[in-house]
C-alpha cells in the first residue's frame, strides 16, 4: 500500500512549466489560449508568446488561436517546451464583405479589391481615401493639398461625360457615406466592388463602384488605445520665375527698346535694383507657410461574458494649411454597439456624429484669373504687400504683371468659413428564423447641417462688384430601410446561399442662400449697405425603391455560379421611365482542387468570368421638368405698366430614362506555397450607353435640357500580388504590388456629332474652352491649337484668302488648315487620364522594428499647365514674367520661344506637359516596446514617418496629380473629370513629416 502511494503521488506531482508558442516560421504568437485538458487550468502567452503554468507530467496541454489549428502537447518531464502551431487554412480564408452579405474570398466569382486596416496602420492618415491610394487595382485617387478638400476617386476609369463619376460610399450597410468625415482608425477594412457582376447588386448605385466600409467592433477584455500624431508640411518645390531684380531690369530694357521712350524714364532706377536685389519679394513664399495638423484619436472596446461588444472613438484633428490663412478642423465621434441575446437574436447601434470647419479654401474665391497661388506668383515682384504707412497696396504701383490685386492682402482680409455637422444614427437587428434562414433589418436616418459664413474681399472699399458677402444655409436629411432574407444551405457537395431585399431610401435638401456685395465693414456676415442684395431658396425631395434577388452556388469548392438580378425605380426619372432593371451573372472554376494541380506548387488557381448590367440617375431632382426663373422687369408699350416676366432655364424631356453600363469581366486568382504569394489578374471591358448629359437647347444660350445620348467604353487590365517574402524568427518583409491599365474612349455622341466642345474655361475667359468631348478620344482630352515653335525668317509663311502672311517671323507657329483659309486648327492636345497606375507596399520587421515603404506612381497622362503659360503674358498677365525671357526670337537668334510682342495663346499645346509621376508616399519607422516594458501598458509604439518625400516627375509645375477646380460659363465647378489635368495654380501636395505615439492600456 505504502509503494502504490507513492507511485500515486509521485505521478500527480505539478511542476511548474514553462514554454513558448510560435508559428510555423518560428515567430511569437502572442494571446495564444494553453489549457490543460480536462480542467479550467489555463493562461495566455504574453506579447513574445511565452506562458508558465502549474501541470504534472502526464498531462496534455492544448494551444488554440484563430487561424491556427489546435495543438495538443503532453507535458512529461520537460519543464521548458516550444509549441509550434500550424496555419489552419479554412480559418485563414479571408471574409470579404459582398454586399448585403459576406463571402469567402475563396468563394468570390466577381472582381472585388479588399484594403484592411493592416495594410494602411502603419501610414499616419487623416483621409480614408489615402488608404486606398495605390492599394487597390482598379482603383485611382487624385486630389489636393488644401485641407478638407474632396479627393476624387474613379474606379475602372470614368461613365459620365457631364455628371458625377464618384463611386457610391456603403459604411455598414448605410448608403451615401462620406469619405471625408470618416475616422480612418475606425475603419477595420475596405472592400471595392469593380466588376458588372459584383456591382449589380447595387443597381443604379453601382454605375461607378461601390466601396464597402466595415467599422471596427470590440472584441475580448476592455483595452483603451490613444493613438496621437503630429505633422509638420511644406510646399518644398517652387515654379521658377523671374526674381524682383531680374524683372526690373526686364522691364528698363522693354521700356529702353522703344524708340519713343527716353531711356532717363526708365521705370526702375539704378538704386531700386540693387535695393531688390539685396531684399527681393517671394510672393511664392509669401503665399505658403509651414502647414501642421494635430491629430488625436482614443478609442475603448471590449466585449462582455453577456455577449456584448462595443466600440467606442473619438477624434479630433486640426489641419493648418501649406497656403497662409486656409485651416480644416474635424471633430468626430463614432459609436458601435452590439448584443447578442440569444442564439436567434442580435441587435447592434452605430452612431457617428461629426463637425467640419473649413477655413479659406482657395476654390471659393473667384478663379477667373486663376486660382491665389497662380495670381501671387504672376503678381508684380516689384511691388511690396504694404505701404510705408503699413498700408496693404492694392494694386501693383506701375500696371505691371497680372495687375490684379493684391493676393496675400486678398487672403489675409478674407474670412470664409464653411461649417458642417453630421450625425447617422444606424439600427441593425438580425434574427435567425431556422439555422439556415435569416431576417435582418437596417434602418438608417441621416442629416447634414451646412452654414457659409464668407467675406471675400476682391477688391477695393470704393469699387462697385468687390467684398463679397455670402450666408448659406444648407440642410439635408435622409433615411434608408433594408429588409434582407437570407436562406443557406450545405448538403452533400452543394452549397446554396440566396438573398432577397426590399428596401427604400429617402432624401430632402433645403438650401437658403444670401449674398451682397460692396460691403466695406470686415468680418461681418451681414450688411444693409450692400449695392446687390440676392437672395435664393430652394431645395429638393427624392426617392428610390428597390428589389433584389441574388443566388449563389458552389459544388464541392470546385464550381461557383453566382446570379442576381434588381429593381430600381426612381423619382428622379418621368413616371412612364423611373424603373430600371439590372441582372448579372458570373461563374468560377476552383481548378486547385484538379487532380493534375493539387501535387503542384500552386495552392490557389481559380478562374472567373462575369457579366452585369448597372444604371446610373446621377441628375437633379427635376432634371426631367421644365423650369423657370424670375426674368426682370418690361413695359408693353416702352412706357407706362410695369410687368414683371419669367423665362426658362431648363427644358424638360419626358423621354429621359436611366444610363446604362454594361460590363464583362473575365479574372483569375493564384497562389503558391500554400498562399504565402497569391495575386490575382483581371481583364475588364464596359460600355455605358444613354448617357446622361446637360447641353443646350439648339438655338438656345442659356436654356438647357438633359438628355440621353453618347456612348463610352472604358477597358484595361488590374493586377494585384501579394507575398509574404521573408518569414524568419525575427525578421519578416511583406509587400503588396498592383497595376492597373486603363483605355477610355467616347465612341458615340449624339445626333451624329464628331465632337462638342467641353465647358471648361481658360484663364480670364480668354480663347476657346480647354476641354472636348470627341469621338475616339478620353474623356478630359484637351482642345486647342498644335504649337510648331516659332515661324523663322527663312520660312515659306502661308498666306490668306487675301494674300496676307497670317504670321510673321518670331511668332508662335501653329499647325494650319489649309482648307480653313490657313487658320489655325483645333484638335485634341492631350488628356489628363492616366492610362497605367500602381502602388508598391513594403513592410519589413525586425525584433521590435518596423519599417514601411510606400509608392505609387501613374503614366501616360498629361497635364494642361497654364501656370507656365500665364507666366508668358497669357490669361490678363501683362508682363513676361519666366526665367527664359532672355530667350525669345530675335533676328539674331532665332530660338522656338516668341518673339517680344508675340501674342501668346492659352490653348495650345505649348502648355502641355507629361504628367507620369513617381511619388514615395510614406517611409515609417517605428518601434514597439515589450509588454512587459512598462507594467499596465499592453501595447506601446513611437514612430516618424515622411509622406510625400519625394516626387520623381518632369513636370514643370508642383505636383503633376493634382487638378485644378475649374469653371463653367455660368460659375459652377465643371465636371471633375472634364478638367483633369487643367492647373490652374492647383494646392499642391506637401511634403511632410511625422511623429507619432500609439498606446494600448
Amino acid at each position: 500500500m505504502l509503494l502504490l502511494f507513492t507511485s500515486f503521488h509521485e505521478a500527480n506531482a505539478q511542476q511548474k512549466i514553462s514554454g513558448t508558442v510560435v508559428d510555423e516560421a518560428g515567430m511569437s504568437v502572442p494571446g495564444a489560449n494553453v489549457i490543460v485538458q480536462g480542467t479550467t487550468t489555463g493562461t495566455v502567452t504574453d506579447f513574445d508568446g511565452n506562458f508558465s503554468l502549474n501541470a504534472s507530467s502526464g498531462d496534455v496541454l492544448v494551444v488554440s488561436y484563430v487561424g491556427y489549428l489546435n495543438q495538443s502537447v503532453t507535458v512529461g518531464n520537460a519543464t521548458s517546451i516550444t509549441i509550434t502551431l500550424k496555419e489552419d487554412a479554412a480559418q485563414l480564408d479571408e471574409v470579404v464583405v459582398i454586399g448585403y452579405g459576406t463571402a469567402k474570398k475563396s468563394d468570390l466569382t466577381g472582381a472585388v479589391a479588399q484594403v484592411t486596416a493592416k495594410s494602411f496602420e502603419d501610414q499616419p492618415l487623416v483621409r480614408v481615401e489615402s488608404a486606398l491610394q495605390g492599394r487597390a487595382s482598379g482603383v485611382t485617387v487624385a486630389g489636393s493639398g488644401a485641407p478638407g478638400k474632396g479627393i476624387k476617386i474613379r474606379v475602372r476609369g470614368v461613365n459620365s461625360m457631364t455628371g458625377n463619376n464618384d463611386p457610391l460610399v456603403v459604411v455598414d450597410g448605410v448608403f451615401g457615406g462620406d469619405l471625408r468625415t470618416i475616422n480612418p482608425n475606425n475603419i477595420a477594412s475596405m472592400e471595392v466592388l469593380k466588376d458588372a457582376s459584383a456591382l449589380a447588386i447595387y443597381g443604379s448605385r453601382g454605375s461607378n463602384g461601390v466601396i464597402l466600409i466595415t467599422t471596427k467592433k470590440g472584441s475580448g477584455k476592455a483595452k483603451v488605445s490613444i493613438d496621437q500624431f503630429l505633422t509638420i508640411s511644406n510646399v518644398n518645390r517652387r515654379i521658377s520665375s523671374l526674381s524682383s531684380s531680374q524683372f526690373a531690369r526686364q522691364e528698363n530694357a522693354e521700356f529702353i527698346a522703344n524708340p519713343v521712350n527716353d531711356p532717363a524714364d526708365a521705370p526702375y532706377s539704378d538704386a531700386r535694383i540693387a535695393e531688390l536685389e539685396a531684399n527681393p519679394l517671394k510672393y511664392q513664399d509669401l503665399m505658403f507657410q509651414t502647414g501642421y495638423t494635430n491629430n488625436t484619436q482614443i478609442s475603448v472596446s471590449g466585449s462582455s461574458d453577456d455577449k456584448l461588444r462595443y466600440f467606442l472613438s473619438g477624434n479630433y484633428m486640426d489641419q493648418k494649411g501649406t497656403q497662409i490663412t486656409s485651416n480644416y478642423k474635424r471633430y468626430s465621434f463614432r459609436s458601435n454597439l452590439s448584443k447578442e441575446f440569444n442564439d436567434k437574436f442580435s441587435v447592434a447601434a452605430n452612431v457617428t456624429a461629426s463637425r467640419e470647419i473649413t477655413k479659406n479654401d482657395q476654390d471659393a474665391f473667384g478663379t477667373a484669373d486663376g486660382s491665389s497661388i497662380l495670381r501671387a506668383i504672376t503678381w508684380d515682384p516689384t511691388a511690396p504687400v504694404r505701404d510705408e504707412n503699413g498700408e496693404y497696396i492694392l494694386r501693383s504701383p506701375r500696371e505691371v504683371a497680372n495687375n490684379n490685386y493684391n493676393p496675400i492682402r486678398r487672403l489675409e482680409l478674407s474670412d470664409h468659413q464653411v461649417t458642417s455637422d453630421r450625425l447617422n444614427i444606424t439600427l441593425n437587428g438580425k434574427y435567425n428564423i431556422t439555422k439556415n434562414f435569416s431576417y435582418t433589418l437596417i434602418g438608417s436616418v441621416s442629416t447634414i447641417n451646412g452654414i457659409t459664413e464668407s467675406m471675400r474681399v476682391e477688391g477695393d472699399y470704393d469699387l462697385i462688384g468687390f467684398n463679397n458677402i455670402n450666408f448659406r444655409n444648407f440642410r439635408s436629411t435622409s433615411h434608408q430601410v433594408s429588409n434582407i432574407l437570407n436562406w443557406n444551405k450545405a448538403f452533400d457537395k452543394h452549397n446554396i446561399d440566396i438573398t432577397g431585399v426590399y428596401e427604400f431610401q429617402g432624401n430632402r435638401t433645403i438650401n437658403n442662400n444670401y449674398n451682397t456685395t460692396d460691403q466695406n465693414v470686415y468680418g461681418f456676415y451681414h450688411t444693409d449697405n450692400g449695392t446687390t442684395e440676392n437672395f435664393d431658396n430652394n431645395g429638393s425631395q427624392t426617392a428610390i425603391e428597390s428589389f433584389l434577388a441574388r443566388a449563389q452556388y458552389n459544388y464541392n469548392g470546385i464550381y461557383y455560379l453566382t446570379a442576381s438580378i434588381r429593381q430600381d425605380e426612381s423619382s428622379r426619372f418621368p413616371e412612364d421611365n423611373r424603373t430600371g432593371y439590372f441582372p448579372s451573372g458570373a461563374i468560377a472554376v476552383n481548378l486547385a482542387k484538379f487532380e493534375f494541380i493539387e501535387n503542384s506548387p500552386l495552392s490557389i488557381l481559380k478562374f472567373r468570368a462575369g457579366y452585369g448590367e448597372v444604371g446610373n440617375q446621377s441628375i437633379n431632382a427635376l432634371a426631367a421638368f421644365s423650369l423657370n426663373n424670375q426674368g426682370g422687369f418690361w413695359s408693353p408699350n416702352g412706357g407706362g405698366t410695369i410687368l414683371s416676366g419669367e423665362e426658362q432655364t431648363t427644358r424638360g424631356n419626358s423621354n429621359l430614362t436611366w444610363e446604362t453600363t454594361k460590363q464583362t469581366n473575365i479574372g483569375l486568382d493564384f497562389g503558391f506555397l500554400n498562399g504565402r504569394i497569391s495575386g490575382s489578374i483581371d481583364f475588364f471591358n464596359k460600355d455605358t450607353e444613354n448617357l446622361l448629359i446637360q447641353r443646350l437647347v439648339p438655338g438656345s444660350t442659356s436654356i438647357t435640357e438633359f438628355v440621353n445620348a453618347g456612348e463610352v467604353n472604358n477597358k484595361g487590365v488590374d493586377f494585384s500580388l501579394s507575398a509574404d517574402i521573408i518569414q524568419k524568427s525575427d525578421f519578416n518583409w511583406n509587400a503588396n504590388f498592383n497595376l492597373s491599365t486603363l483605355k477610355n474612349e467616347v465612341t458615340s455622341l449624339y445626333e451624329g456629332l464628331d465632337f462638342i466642345t467641353g465647358n471648361v474655361n481658360s484663364i480670364g475667359g480668354q480663347g476657346i474652352k480647354l476641354d472636348v468631348l470627341k469621338v475616339g478620344e478620353p474623356i478630359g482630352t484637351f482642345w486647342g491649337y498644335k504649337a510648331l515653335g516659332t515661324w523663322k525668317s527663312t520660312d515659306d509663311i502661308p498666306v490668306d484668302s487675301d494674300g496676307a502672311p497670317v504670321a510673321q517671323p518670331g511668332d508662335e507657329r501653329f499647325d494650319l488648315d489649309p482648307d480653313n483659309n490657313n487658320e489655325r486648327k483645333l484638335q485634341t492636345i492631350g488628356s489628363g487620364l492616366p492610362t497605367l497606375t500602381w502602388g508598391f507596399n513594403n513592410t519589413f520587421t525586425y525584433k521590435n522594428w518596423d519599417l514601411n515603404i510606400f509608392l505609387n506612381g501613374a503614366h501616360g497622362f498629361d497635364v494642361y499647365n497654364l501656370v507656365r503659360g500665364t507666366l508668358r503674358t497669357n490669361g490678363g498677365n501683362r508682363s513676361y514674367l519666366a526665367t527664359d525671357a532672355n530667350s525669345r526670337w530675335t533676328p539674331e537668334n532665332e530660338t522656338d520661344i516668341p518673339k517680344a510682342g508675340s501674342a501668346n495663346l492659352l490653348n495650345t499645346s505649348r502648355w502641355v506637359e507629361k504628367g507620369d509621376f513617381i511619388r514615395l508616399s510614406n517611409l515609417k519607422v517605428g518601434y514597439t516596446f515589450s509588454e512587459d516594458a512598462i507594467k499596465g501598458i499592453q501595447n506601446l509604439q513611437l514612430y516618424a514617418s515622411g509622406q510625400n518625400v519625394f516626387l520623381i516627375t518632369d513636370y514643370s509645375g508642383y505636383d503633376p496629380e493634382v487638378s485644378s477646380q475649374v469653371r463653367t460659363n455660368n460659375g459652377a465647378a465643371s465636371n471633375a473629370d472634364s478638367g483633369a489635368g487643367i492647373d490652374i495654380g492647383a494646392y499642391p501636395n506637401p511634403v511632410s513629416f511625422t511623429l507619432g505615439l500609439k498606446v494600448t492600456f
